[in-house]
């Protein structure tokens, strides 16, 4: 919902969504304990340390943490970076009886306090510096040597040492000497995550798929013998042999401990911060995460882990995502993450030590997939030609050299190519804007390059010109290039000024000429206008031809994200696409059809949905709320949900729906009144939610053809008519004269 009211922080906030956020701790922790205990056998370290730093990161880091809905933890993005620590130390793994780990702790606990300090200097607007490309190629080069390192241990091989192209070469001997039971184990693990994103059924889809993984393979693994596999080893006493260690910084004057700091340090700070931004995109409450506050508890949250054996940590995307998912509202939700993961620890050792390793590396593996999947490439083929290059260029420089280096040497690509595009040096920095106000609007004249690189710099100017005013006009005329990055900025600083009531206009951009039809594509003054994609597939066709033999307006797609956010649909999930929209004049409202493509979650959690929907405009003084069909699961977990308003003299309504608002209840009654609760009763598969603008009505489906959008119109116009009769406040007298 829009404007709604956001939940309180501190102990108050603790008191107010204790049900809320307990829950949602319980299901983050099925998460986190597999993929905490598999990160830390793929860096080369105890299974151990992966709990040691999420139950560090949600006791200490979110008691002084600047974000809300963020878990803090391990991450699959850094094994790369552990690993390389404690190979280059002494040696990773129970092989070499952790020789390295001591001396990787070391460099763990420098780094964390570099990190804090980004904090402390409020370095936290580093993170808009990267270019985008460059970024999603260096975490799709981490997918890719996850699933090169990760594949061994999956099919129960002994995993090769050497650099990572040198070991790719080895997987095909590998599935020569394969172990059939890591094998079996690996392969319906790999089915079971692929497979939990397609059941619909809510009793399944309320434990999460890394959860399934351990619920299947455990017992598969006695019935499979565990003399056959390898299992996870866990000390019994964390305070004796194999327990807690504490670091050595007897190589901190050699290069190989500066190397490791310098790379951890950079890549947590670059992923913490840009996994902060991206929740705070999925925050129902849309609040804006302190950043630097972040830095400072992640690095200090790291550097305390680290001393007790720990690996680093960060605001971790696939967690938080599950988190916001399962409704949590204040980081004590990460609090009551890492109380369970201490509960598991403390009395569940015994469980812990019967999961085999190779489902813990069919995980990993799944998740090095999510990085660096096809859809990723296309991905960036559709921004633009040059996205794909850096983006590339990245990932093989990254796989041939490692982190630092390669995002280096994606960034300087990039230079390159600005400066032989026309790019003058001095604008590499500085982008050069001119202030002037007029009443409530200020307006700031650009002139030149803007890139990724000077962003900062007019980032500033903008601020500083919002600061008396309510709206900015960005003029753009004599701009000559806009990058990608600085388009995906654009967006994101308009999105945060609205929660501010405020305005950004970007006045002029269309004497750019775009480089793709994507609508966040680099812009170019010199470049070759862009043809609008033109063809129509086949459901495009359909539809088209149905809004024309109707005299309905049609368009294939529009990118008004803001329009759709209603809850259940848009609130916790990030809208992909809008599409096929249809318009529909009656009686002075608009009602307009169209094709929602959401996705939810985070890499290994991460599910595409797609609906049809029909949002009813024009209505007035609506009230917000959301209505969801109710389960049997949904009855025994009431309690921990809890506000579902219910009504007496419709039992049948109740018993069908779960209906909530966070505005005024009695305003929810006053709309579902009799007339309405009766309708919903006779037709259970419709669902109406508000956001206090517009009115939403849908099947949680998606329609298949033409015919269902007939029946789809007709039950909208009868809640309209309905409502007139009823409710005539709700219709305008300018929609009444008009029908």
């Amino acid at each position: 919902m829009q404007n709604i009211s956001v939940p309180l922080k501190g102990f108050a906030g603790l008191k107010a969504h204790f049900r809320e956020d307990l829950i949602a701790g319980f299901s983050v922790s099925l998460i986190a304990l597999p993929l905490c205990l598999g990160i830390a056998i793929a860096s080369g370290m105890p299974p151990l340390a992966g709990l040691i730093t999420a139950i560090i990161g949600g006791l200490f880091a979110s008691r002084i943490s600047g974000t809300f809905v963020t878990i803090s933890g391990p991450a699959a993005g850094l094994i790369v970076l552990n690993l390389a620590a404690t190979e280059s130390m002494g040696g990773a793994g129970p092989d070499t009886n952790f020789a390295g780990y001591p001396h990787a702790l070391g460099a763990i606990v420098v780094a964390g306090g570099i990190v804090a300090m980004f904090g402390f200097i409020k370095a936290g607007k580093i993170g808009d510096f990267f270019p985008s490309a460059a970024v999603h190629g260096m975490l799709a080069a981490i997918g890719v040597i996850i699933i090169i390192k990760q594949i061994f241990p999956a099919l129960g091989v002994a995993s090769p040492k050497g650099e990572i192209l040198e070991i790719a070469t080895e997987i095909p001997y590998a599935f020569t000497i394969l172990n059939p039971y890591s094998t079996t184990v690996a392969v319906i693990s790999l089915l079971i995550l692929k497979g939990h994103t397609f059941l619909k059924i809510k009793v399944i889809k309320v434990i999460p798929a890394p959860m399934w993984v351990l619920i299947v393979t455990i017992p598969l693994a006695q019935l499979l013998g565990t003399e056959n596999l390898k299992l996870v080893s866990m000390p019994h006493n964390i305070l004796g042999e194999g327990g807690i260690q504490f670091p050595s910084f007897e190589k901190i004057g050699q290069g190989v401990f500066w190397s490791a700091v310098v790379g951890i340090a950079l890549v947590s700070a670059i992923e913490s911060l840009l996994s902060a931004k991206a929740v705070d995109s999925l925050d129902p409450y849309q609040r804006k995460s302190n950043l630097d506050g972040d830095l400072v508890a992640m690095g200090s949250g790291s550097s305390l882990a680290a001393m007790i054996g720990g690996l680093p940590m960060i605001s971790e995307i696939v967690r938080s995502s599950a988190n916001i998912n399962s409704g949590a509202k204040t980081q004590w939700a990460n609090f009551f993450h890492a109380g369970f993961l201490l509960f598991y620890l403390l009395v569940g050792i015994i469980v812990i030590e019967m999961i085999p390793m190779a489902a813990l590396a069919a995980m990993l593996v799944f998740t090095g997939f999510k990085l660096a999947s096809p859809q990723e490439f296309n991905k960036m083929f559709k921004i633009g030609l040059l996205e794909l290059e850096i983006f590339v260029i990245t990932l093989v420089a990254v796989l041939a050299t490692d982190l630092v280096m390669g995002i280096v040497i994606g960034i300087l690509f990039k230079y390159v190519v600005l400066i032989v595009r026309g790019v003058p040096l001095r604008e590499l920095f500085t982008c050069k804007a001119v202030l002037s106000q007029k009443g409530d609007a200020a307006i700031l004249k650009v002139s030149g390059s803007v890139i990724f690189s000077n962003y900062l710099s007019l980032k500033k100017k903008m601020d500083k010109a919002l600061k008396n005013a309510k709206v900015l006009d960005l003029d753009l005329t004599d701009a000559t290039i806009i990058d990608h990055t600085v388009m995906e900025h654009f967006e994101e600083y308009e999105r945060n000024l609205k929660n501010e009531q405020k305005e950004l206009h970007l006045v002029n951009i269309d004497s750019l000429n775009t480089v793709s039809d994507h609508p966040l594509a680099a812009r170019d003054k010199n470049t070759k206008r862009t043809k609008a994609y033109t063809h129509l597939a086949e459901r495009q066709m359909q539809w088209f031809d149905y809004a024309s033999h109707h005299n309905y307006s049609y368009s294939s797609r529009t990118y008004q994200f803001e329009e759709w956010a209603f809850y259940t649909l848009t609130i916790r999930k990030k809208i992909l696409a809008i599409e096929n929209i249809i318009n529909i004049p009656y009686k002075g409202l608009i009602l307009s059809i169209a094709d929602l493509i959401t996705e939810e979650g985070a890499i290994i959690t991460t599910e595409k949905q797609s609906y049809t929907t029909l949002k009813i405009s024009g209505l007035e003084t609506l009230p917000k709320f959301y209505m969801e069909k109710e389960t049997a699961f949904d009855k025994m977990t009431e309690y921990f949900k809890g506000n579902d308003i219910n009504f007496e003299t419709h039992p049948s309504f109740s018993n069908k729906f779960i209906l909530k608002t966070d505005g005024d209840e009695q305003l929810v009654r006053t709309f579902f009144n009799s007339e309405l609760l009766s309708l919903l009763e006779n037709e259970p598969e419709y669902l109406l939610v508000s956001n206090g603008l517009d009115l939403l009505i849908h099947k949680n489906t998606y329609l298949k053809h033409t015919s269902e959008l007939d029946t789809l119109i007709q039950k909208s116009k009868e809640v309209i008519d309905l409502l007139e009769i009823t409710n005539p406040v709700l219709v305008t007298n300018n929609s009444v004269n008009q029908s």
